[in-house]
């Protein structure tokens, strides 16, 4: 796959720069303010988990016809692309 277009480029930078800042940012409360209420931990959890993987996405892809999956201490993700 070729080099992608300046403004394309750059909004795909834009994007993950953005996202890695969030995801920093959640581990941080994480460790600062995990374990305290239970509803709090979980939507933590859940948030940095998103983030993770939506990262981990923009820089993977995956072809028509194939699978990747994602491994995760805690869960995996399989992302199926069918062919067109």
């Amino acid at each position: 796959m070729g080099k992608a277009s300046q403004p394309i480029e750059s909004f795909y930078h834009k994007v993950y720069e953005n996202l890695d800042a969030l995801h920093e940012e959640a581990q941080t409360l994480q460790q600062k303010e995990g374990g305290g209420d239970p509803v709090d931990d979980e939507k933590l959890e859940r948030t940095e988990f998103a983030l993770q993987l939506a990262k981990d996405v923009l820089e993977n892809f995956v072809d028509d016809g194939k699978s990747m999956t994602i491994n995760y201490d805690k869960r995996a993700v399989t992302i199926e692309v069918p062919k067109r």
